[in-house]
């Protein structure tokens, strides 16, 4: 009976210690890396800062309506939002995960995240997956194979 309530117990612990993603994630989309970033870039703007690999893009700070919060008014602000967008996987298809984190301001003046919004995230995703379609049918065949 020990034995049993063992193994249930490290069957729970391999079940529940796998790997978890937040957010949402575009699965298996066609472009090439150069491709899927320039449309990353046309939803959420220019990015605040990208990874030196270039997969890992965060927007600059926006809030709850979605306007850009400007650097003056950062002080005022009592909670803020950015896009954290990671593209996953070692060549195509590649995976997008899209996550909205929030950031409230601490006593001390400075902001922790405290939430993430996946209802945000869906819609950014889904407007990611809208470009990435748009930007498929627009390239030129012979440029991507790169014949010359």
């Amino acid at each position: 009976m020990k034995s049993l309530i063992a193994f249930l117990i490290v069957g729970f612990a391999v079940l529940t210690s796998g790997c978890t993603t937040t957010g949402v994630v575009l699965h298996e989309t066609p472009l090439n890396i150069s491709e899927t970033r320039k449309s990353i870039v046309s939803v959420i703007g220019e990015p605040r800062s990208v990874s030196e690999n270039g997969r890992e893009m965060l927007s600059f700070y926006y809030d709850k309506k979605g306007n850009e919060i400007a650097k003056g008014n950062m002080d005022m602000a009592k909670e803020r939002y950015y896009t954290h967008i990671t593209i996953l996987g070692d060549r195509r298809p590649y995976d997008i995960q899209v996550e909205v984190l929030i950031q409230d301001r601490d006593s001390e003046g400075g902001f922790d995240t405290t939430d993430r919004d996946d209802d945000k995230a869906a819609v950014l995703a889904e407007k990611i997956r809208k470009a990435l379609n748009q930007s498929r049918d627009s390239r030129n065949i012979i440029d991507d194979f790169r014949s010359f």
